[in-house]
This record gives C-alpha cells, structure tokens and sequence, in this order.
C-alpha cells in the first residue's frame, strides 16, 4: 500500500475507534482515564477481598440500580458506538467465546476449552448447552457470522479479525479458523461476545437498539438511549445457575457530584467511577464504601520522534529529570491509581515474569542541573518552546502541567494545549514538531504483552504517534507475534521494553483504578481487572481464582 494510503486508512481507523472507545485515547477506559495494573492504590476499602457475604446466606431477589457516567448508544456486539459504557452491558447481556477470570486468565465461556493454535490455524469447540434467550443453541455459524460481519462492516473491531482468512464450519459446535499468517495473541481477538444470525440478520441497523437477543446471564427489558436501561437476571441460563437478581436498572449520571449524592440518598445502589476527591466522602459514608482494585490501562506521555528537540535522546532523558513524577501521582492521581514503569500493566507483567522492578529503578529522579546538562549537551536552543497537547480527564492535564513546569524551571518555555480529541488526532499522527512535541494519552488492551506494546509502539502500529523507529524493537515486536513458545516472547518483549526505557520512548505516567461506590447491603460485589467486566454482577464459568461459585451479586436486605 502507497504510503499516502497508509496515512488515510490509518487515520481513519484512529479516528472510528477512539469515537467508539476502543483505545483509551479519549479518555472513557476504565474507571477514569484509562486503566492498568499496579498494587499500592492508598485506599481505604479494597476490592480485593470479596464483600461479606460469609456473613448471610445469599437470597434471590432485589432490584439494582447502577449509575453510570455515560449512556451506551447500542448493545450490538458487531459494533461499538458507544465506547466502554456500551461494552459494560453487552458483556452482560452477551457471551463471548473466551473470557478472563479476575486474575486474566482466559477461560473458556461459550467455548468447550481454550483452542490450540497450531501455525496459522486452530478449531474452535463450543458448548452445547449454550443458548440464546430466544431458546436457540449457539452455533458455529454465530460465531462465524459475528465475526466476519465486523469486518464486512468496518466497525471498529475490524481489525481485531481482519487477520482471520477463513473460518470454515465444520458442524453446529465445531468452526475451523485460518488466519492469514501466524498470531499468536488471536486467542484473545475471540474473547468476543456472539450475536444470533437468523435475528440480527433480520434488521442488522436496529440489532442492540430495538431488538437484544444474547446468550449471557442478563436480558434487555428496556433501553432509552440517555435515560436508561433495564435488564433482568435470565432464569434459563445456560450456565451453572442464574443470577440472584431480578433486575438491574442503568442510568447516566456523568457530574461525579450528583452520583455520589444519589448513592448518599439511596437512590442508587451502586456508582461507577469514582474521582480521587470523593473517596473520603463515600468511604465516612455509614452505609457505603468504596470497591476498588487495578485495571489494566497505560496513562503516558509520549515523545514526537519523527522531528525536532525531542527526537534527541538527551532531550528526552532531561525532561525525565525535569519532573518528580511519584509527586505528581501522588498529588493527583491517587487513591485512583498508582506509578507506572513500563507500557505493560503490573499484572501482565508479574503473568509474564518480566523484571519490574529493574525497570521501576531505571527511570530519573527530578534534578534539574542534570536536564539543564542534558538540553545543553543536545543542543537545544535558548528559545526553544515545548508544545504539550492534552485533551480529556483532568487527571491527565494536571500531570501534563507538572511535567511543563518542571521544563520551565530547567529553563526552556513549555505551553499545555486542551484539545478536543479529533484535533489532537491530527496533531500527534502529524508528527509535526511545531504543533506537538509531547502528547498524553490512556490505552486499555487485552492482558497480553501484544496487546499493549505492537499496535502502540511499533513503527507499523495502528495507534502510534510517537514515530520511534527501531530496527531491533521493531523486529522483536513483529517476530514476538508469530513465536508460538511463551518463553521465547517473554525473552523479546523483555528486550524491547528495556530499549523503550533506554531510549525514553514515552514516560509512563500511571494506572487508574475500577472504582465503584456500593451500599453495604450489595453483596458479592468485586472489580475485574478487565474494565468492561465491571459491574462484575454474574459469572460462574468466567473464574479460576478458587471461588467455586464465580460472581453473584445479591441485596441483603
């Protein structure tokens, strides 16, 4: 392809999928601006232990009310207009394939087991006990048909599938893929929910608006686009159980203010999203507490190394020392998140057994002689600008503001711009360095190495704008997709994080947390690591972690 061409479909492509939410670019991934994993989060109620329900015996009944921070705009699981808070639901109302337990592992859900990818090629079983809420089996050509009708259409999982050739169905539980060449993180493209084809074929626009037909533990009852929507907990589903509630009712409240005050009044049961300042304020509530746990984003801040001051290395290492960035998350970011080290989250990382700490330990402390050594060494001049483009959450601003601070401070003029996000689109694909030399953004992925460092980093990568281009990364990235041994793409990734570290290729910035507010008479109520799993409200096959009984959330009272 020209690489005119490129540029286009590549824009566009950023384009359809940070509207859609499908990359934490525009902020809505998460429970604020993105996600990942760490450990210390400094919060007062944590996650990590299950809500006491040792205590009482769980009892069937009770309706919830959840306020979200925006509306989903469909439940179609072909498409994603409505970023995560449309993923939320249809993750409810929809099974997908293959699914993550709370430690990320994949686990088999509408699957038998967990295929085997030999080569370019792995067959896929599904239960036969699955079913759709109209009383239909799940079948093979659902599968098929969801998945090639992503890329048929161009939604903004197209490039999820588009490495699919073919996928030909054997029988009613049986399909067989081909993938155009060897990708060994194709497991995870199909941890995707499926949508019936005989009732989605039949209106193809009003499936997920007008009509919902999933396999999951939920079904739509009402859905009024910016009021809410209500599903009811499936007494035949085909899993191990049902849910214990009757019903769920989903609101978009997007002021933080008015969901903690509807939590406070009891008019919700249950809040998404909590910002940093309000945790105090749910957490001396007498009836509420905060749930919280890490999630898998990557908040960071990115050098412009196609041209100009920064696509000097020394430039890169000076601004490193011009910030005091554990200040910074400190100051702004926790008890919601924490530091990162590396473009993998914490527990992709610990999965993988990459050296943490040996890259915790190899970023800057704040030392503003040495940057002022480190400009002069690289020849900047005097009346160099630093232009730092931001758009979304406020947590990614104020950060970006310390980071100009300290580049004033070493003596060098820095300028924050607020953009809406389809400007700063263009600015930081341009690579131009008169409109950007940092930009900040979030990104939310998979756990799987892949997922966070090919498409982001690499030369080729759909979503880079930093334009670093180094043969060996770029080779270790490309061969780490098609080496089907662990070991081995441990070993690659581990080679090409630490030259993303040696040549500062972006600051890592920090995680945010899956934060929920919740009366204490919610019972069984945990965050999944995965952000669109939460409310993590039902799931029996979806677990490894020891509890026999998956999630089942209840009211005890």
């Amino acid at each position: 392809m020209p690489e005119n061409d490129w540029q286009d479909n590549r824009r566009k492509f950023l384009q359809a999928a940070a509207s859609a939410g499908l990359i934490g670019l525009a902020g809505c991934t998460g429970s604020g601006d993105g996600t990942a994993t760490e450990t210390d989060t400094d919060s007062g109620s944590s996650g990590d232990d299950d809500t006491d329900a040792a205590t009482s015996t769980p009892t069937r009944g009770g309706s919830l009310n959840f306020a979200q921070t925006s509306s989903p705009v469909e439940l179609d699981p072909v498409n994603n207009n409505g970023g995560n808070y449309s993923i939320m639901l249809k993750n409810l109302v929809y099974s997908p394939v293959l699914g993550y337990d709370r430690n990320t592992n994949l686990v088999p859900i509408l699957a038998e087991e967990i295929p085997t990818l030999e080569g370019n090629e792995f067959t896929l079983n599904l239960d036969a006990d699955a079913t759709f809420h109209n009383g239909d089996p799940v079948t093979a050509e659902d599968v098929k048909y969801t998945f090639e009708a992503t890329v048929e259409e161009q939604t903004s999982y197209a490039s999820n599938f588009s490495i699919v050739d073919t996928i030909e169905v054997e029988d009613d539980q049986t399909a067989h893929f081909t993938l155009t060449e060897p990708y060994v993180p194709i497991l995870h493209a199909i941890a995707h929910p499926v949508a019936p084809k005989s009732v989605r074929e039949e209106d193809p626009e009003g499936f997920g608006i007008n009509t919902f037909v999933g396999s999951g533990p939920f079904e739509v009852t009402e859905f009024e686009e910016n009021d809410h929507v209500t599903m009811a907990g499936w007494d035949d589903y085909w899993g191990n159980g049902s849910p214990h509630l009757d019903e769920v009712t989903f609101t978009p409240i997007n002021e933080p203010t008015n969901r903690v005050t509807q939590l406070q009044t009891g008019e919700q049961d249950v809040i998404n999203r909590i910002p940093p300042q309000f945790w105090s304020t749910i957490q001396n509530m007498s009836d509420a507490s905060v749930i919280e746990g890490p999630s898998l984003s990557y908040q960071f801040a990115a050098f412009n190394q196609n041209e100009g001051e920064c696509a000097k290395r020394d430039v890169r290492l000076a601004i490193d020392h011009c910030v005091d960035l554990d200040q910074a998350i400190d100051q702004y970011i926790k008890p919601g998140g924490g530091r990162m080290y590396s473009p993998v989250p914490a527990s992709v990382a610990e999965a993988w057994d990459m050296p943490l700490e040996e890259w915790q330990n190899s970023w800057a402390e704040k030392d503003i002689d040495r940057a002022q050594e480190l400009f002069e060494s690289a020849g900047v001049p005097d009346d160099w600008t630093c232009n730092i483009i931001v758009s979304s959450t406020e947590k990614r601003r104020q950060v970006a503001v310390s980071i100009a601070n300290g580049i004033q401070e070493a003596g060098y003029d820095a300028q924050v711009q607020y953009l809406d996000f389809a400007t700063m689109l263009d600015r930081f694909d341009s690579g131009d360095a008169s409109q950007v030399n940092i930009y900040l953004l979030g990104w939310t992925r998979a756990p799987e190495p892949d997922r966070f460092l090919y498409e982001l980093l690499h030369i080729d990568g759909a979503f880079q704008g930093q334009y670093y281009d180094n043969d060996r990364f770029n080779e270790l990235l490309a061969e780490a997709r098609v080496t089907p041994e662990r070991e081995q793409r441990r070993e690659m990734y581990i080679e090409a994080i630490n030259l993303f570290v040696e040549d500062r290729v972006h600051l890592p910035l920090y995680y945010t947390s899956v934060s929920m507010g919740a009366k204490d008479y919610v019972q069984g109520l945990n965050p999944h690591p995965v952000s669109t799993y939460n409310p993590y409200l039902y799931g029996d096959r979806n677990n490894t972690n020891g509890d026999t009984e998956g999630s089942n959330v209840w009211m005890d009272q």
